[in-house]
């Protein structure tokens, strides 16, 4: 019956998707990207009530984190694309991101939080559609819904820990959520390594390798 195989097809590409080594790697990457940016754009405020900055400015910042990221997600795929590279955005993304984000945990100058805050988002979300389409590379022949549907569902998961992660570990006396941003630098910063660890798809270096070269 056609319901079974689909079924079936679907299982296959489950299995095939989880003993491809790379795509752990990604899922773990999203898993920790995802999560960060979903607690801090939810906890901003909170964030930066301790050191002094009011909830309009919060609000700027965050908005600020948000189009940087609509113009990275622009901006880096497209470079990425054009240069038929996917490991080097990927991790020069997370580089970004963690830079951001110890600005977001530290600043005291407003500008400069603006600046960072734009940056953090600008990295952190243009990883996203560079991360997609390299997990559908690597897990070729399977369906791209599986491998993108999974590496969403890492997010949304993570996304959920860590927003009530933050809430419970932030500082009773002054609300101070620094400790919980640390460690969200720490992961962002354990990424990176295994960002490093990351191949160059197959299907990209075979269609690299058979084009014509300049003469």
């Amino acid at each position: 019956p056609a319901g079974m195989e689909v079924r079936s097809l679907v299982l296959d590409g489950l299995k095939q998707t989880f003993r491809e080594r790379n795509f752990i790697l990604l899922m773990i990457i999203f898993f920790v990207g995802l999560g960060a940016f979903n607690a801090v754009t939810t906890w901003i405020e909170d964030i930066l009530r301790p050191r002094g900055f009011t909830s309009t400015q919060a609000g700027i910042a965050g908005g600020l984190m948000i189009a940087g990221g609509i113009l990275g997600a622009l901006v880096l795929p497209s470079l990425s694309d054009r240069f038929r590279k996917r490991t080097p955005f990927i991790i020069a993304a997370i580089l970004g991101a963690t830079v951001g984000l110890i600005g977001v945990t530290y600043v005291t100058v407003y500008w400069l939080l603006l600046v960072v805050a734009f940056v953090m988002g600008f990295f952190l979300l243009s990883a996203g559609p560079i991360g997609f389409q390299y997990g559908a590379e690597v897990t070729y022949p399977t369906p791209e819904g599986t491998s993108n549907g999974l590496l969403l569902l890492m997010g949304q998961i993570s996304g959920v820990v860590f927003i009530f992660a933050m809430d419970s570990f932030k500082s009773p006396a002054t609300g101070s959520m620094t400790t919980s941003l640390v460690v969200l630098i720490g992961l962002l910063a354990l990424c990176l390594l295994l960002g490093a660890r990351l191949r160059e798809p197959k299907t990209l270096l075979t269609e690299e390798a058979s084009r014509p070269k300049a003469t």
